[in-house]
């Protein structure tokens, strides 16, 4: 189990599918609560990456890795109380998508600060619960308004962001609450990018990992391009692809793209080398 279905799963099977988790007052947050917490209740203070800055690059650049490890842990320590992401699959997506209400299409910051996205061009991620009512409080963060969606009208944008090749992550807005479900990419999402590239865990591996049937893999390698971690290779000696688990985030979107039906997912907490690896 991860750390977070542990401290907020409250018996459910995912600590995404605690309906608790996404019913912050964020009408009336009493000051206490919020110093007490240290949750930051502004989506638009929270909404950014955790900042590592040019001090991270220059130590990798020097080697020093005792002062990559301090910026690191400080940047970790950050993002998990404030704003954090995990990759689920489009199955749980659809689920918590017919759990939240209400629920709001939005522009994504990742893609409008990495590419420059015109909001008209950027209606790929999703905003959830009560925060919804009073999006126009933060215009920086809803820049292009807001589309409120019904849950057939989210789970039908759901499907075709996955069918595009992106990966369903759901984040934190004040830790435990979550109030965002993502359409992210590598290199577009900020938190992939630190995660992948960095090693900085501002979004956490999925509760799945991939696995390929040797069998039925024809070695079409139409799943490596879906990868957004780097975990799908192809091997031509073998004329087929293979995973790293170990850099497997179990998002699905190989088995989504398999029409052998070569590769599946299996629960992470079932492999004891993976079960700790989030």
């Amino acid at each position: 189990m991860c750390d977070w279905c542990e401290k907020y799963g409250d018996g459910y099977e995912r600590w995404y599918f605690n309906p608790a988790n996404y019913a912050r007052r964020l009408y009336k947050i009493r000051r206490e609560e919020a110093e007490s917490s240290g949750a930051e209740t502004n989506p638009q203070a929270a909404g950014g990456m955790a900042v590592i800055g040019p001090d991270f690059q220059e130590a990798r650049d020097q080697g020093d890795l005792e002062k990559m490890q301090e910026i690191k842990q400080k940047a970790e320590a950050a993002s998990w109380l404030t704003h954090f992401g995990q990759v689920i699959t489009l199955e749980e997506a659809l689920k918590i998508a017919d759990m939240i209400y209400p629920i709001g299409l939005m522009t994504c910051s990742c893609r409008r600060s990495m590419q420059g996205y015109p909001s008209e061009e950027n209606f790929t991620c999703m905003g959830m619960g009560p925060g919804m009512y009073k999006w126009e409080r933060w215009p920086d963060t809803y820049r292009g308004g807001m589309h409120y969606l019904t849950p057939d009208e989210a789970k039908e944008v759901i499907t075709k962001m996955n069918k595009r090749g992106l990966v369903q992550t759901v984040f934190t807005f004040g830790t435990p609450y979550l109030a965002g479900l993502c359409n992210c990419d590598y290199p577009d999402c900020a938190f992939i990018r630190t995660t992948v590239d960095f090693g900085i865990k501002l979004l956490w591996k999925g509760h799945y990992v991939a696995k390929i049937d040797p069998e039925l893999c024809t070695g079409c390698a139409s799943c490596v391009s879906r990868c957004q971690f780097k975990a799908l290779n192809y091997s031509p000696s073998k004329n087929m692809a293979y995973i790293d688990q170990f850099q497997c985030f179990g998002c699905g979107l190989c088995v989504t793209e398999c029409d052998q039906g070569a590769i599946s997912l299996v629960e992470r907490a079932k492999l004891p080398a993976l079960a700790n690896v989030w």
